[in-house]
């Protein structure tokens, strides 16, 4: 018994694991909203909708979050946090599927 998770058998005689469907983005497309540090000052958060520069910059973490959440739910797309650029953490989940 496998208790890997789901597997399926191909003609090259071994197991491979089937594609998971609830597959999801783990960086922002064009469109979503992002908010991310500034510089290494840790109290600077600018949020900008992707591609674009910043259009609003905020200086309590919270209230980044907040805003890049309620940006998000108003355009139906998603919130991203960021600290280098990287590395991307969802704030908000608006965009359908």
């Amino acid at each position: 018994m496998n208790t890997r998770g789901a597997a399926i058998a191909t003609n090259d005689d071994g197991p491979r694991k089937a594609p998971r469907s609830d597959t999801r983005r783990s960086a922002p497309q064009a469109g979503d909203i992002l908010v991310s540090e500034r510089s290494a000052r840790a109290d600077v958060f600018a949020i900008s909708i992707v591609p674009s520069d910043s259009d609003v910059t905020l200086t309590r973490y919270s209230a980044a979050i907040e805003r890049v959440q309620e940006l998000a739910r108003g355009r139906q797309v998603d919130g991203w946090y960021t600290s280098d650029h990287t590395h991307y953490a969802r704030v908000a989940s608006y965009r359908s599927q």
